[in-house]
């Protein structure tokens, strides 16, 4: 067997770095190791309790703003009752969150009824899904699973059922205010220990602060119009699928958009494109119009020149 030399093995080190156009491959952002600096710590430790500072200032104008929210649209979407206020306290700090005091019913026979149709819709669309939608019709087959274990539970038990619709909307909001606060410790421990410049940080951050602030009020209220109107048979799909692992997806969904960013360091440390190609004509000076003699100038002798491609009608 030919053995391989050490030059050759130095070849394929060089070659297997090159993409199939000739850019360099890089290592991937993760496996880059990070000196542990004094901003670097800053970044990983002030950043964070800074923002969470910002966080418990502004959260009761934020519960005012949520509760007038509350106010506006509770008419409108028809749930009855008042906006009530549950306070939550964390040692020295307490804050007072809106909620719906709107009740839910138990499962009539009609709705549960209706929660077996869309089980069967979901566990039959989910395995019609084929190809790029077979992600989606795994979703599907979970919510299938979801919904089939909420309608043996509410079939077999009796009420009362163990959370009503005003529990579960003060906690869920409770639940956000617990996530608005500890938010950037999280952005702090999975984007600040990248080397992205210090502007990029505080917009992930803030962009994050921002979204979860009008998302949140916005999630609480589609939910208790469900579960108002769908009954409680409706709450264990949307707190397990739609509630807080909803929240921990919109950071998923602003982190993957911030790690395509560009550094100015490790991250980045060189030109992952391909080497522009120089042009074989010089782009200065006009391509000539080719012409018979110029094309016999170039052409062998005693080769034929076939100015014109196709079948004359009289050769066929």
């Amino acid at each position: 067997m030919p053995r391989t030399t050490s030059e050759r093995s130095r070849r394929i080190d060089v070659l297997k770095n090159h993409g199939f156009r000739g850019g360099r491959i890089l290592p991937h952002r993760a496996m880059i190791g990070l000196d542990v600096s004094w901003s670097l710590l800053i970044d990983l430790l002030v950043l964070p309790l800074l923002f969470s500072i910002l966080m418990i200032v502004l959260l009761d104008p934020l519960m005012v703003v949520w509760r007038e929210f509350f106010t506006v649209v509770r008419e409108p979407i028809g749930l009855p009752g008042t906006i009530a206020t549950r306070l939550f306290e964390v040692g020295p700090m307490s804050v007072g969150v809106p909620y719906f005091t709107a009740p839910a019913d138990w499962p009539s026979s009609s709705a549960l009824i209706g929660g077996w149709i869309a089980f069967a819709l979901l566990l039959i669309l989910s395995f019609v899904m084929r190809g790029a939608f077979l992600p989606f019709g795994y979703l599907l087959r979970a919510l299938a699973f979801i919904q089939i274990t909420a309608q043996l539970w509410f079939t077999f038990a009796s009420p009362p059922f163990t959370y009503d619709l005003p529990t579960y909307t003060s906690g869920l909001l409770v639940m956000g205010v617990v996530v608005l606060v500890l938010a950037p410790f999280l952005v702090s421990a999975t984007y600040n220990i990248f080397d992205f410049p210090l502007w990029q940080k505080l917009v992930l951050c803030l962009l994050l602060l921002v979204h979860l602030s009008v998302l949140i009020p916005l999630q609480v209220t589609v939910h208790a119009w469900i579960i108002h109107n769908g009954t409680l048979l409706a709450m264990p799909i949307l707190y397990l699928v739609f509630g807080i692992l909803m929240d921990v997806f919109v950071y998923v969904a602003l982190y993957s958009w911030g790690m395509s960013w560009r550094s100015t360091g490790a991250l980045d440390p060189g030109d992952r494109r391909a080497p522009p190609v120089a042009e074989k004509y010089p782009s200065s000076r006009p391509r000539p119009t080719p012409t018979p003699q110029s094309v016999r100038a170039i052409t062998p002798e005693n080769t034929p020149i076939i100015r014109r491609v196709g079948f004359r009608p009289e050769d066929r």
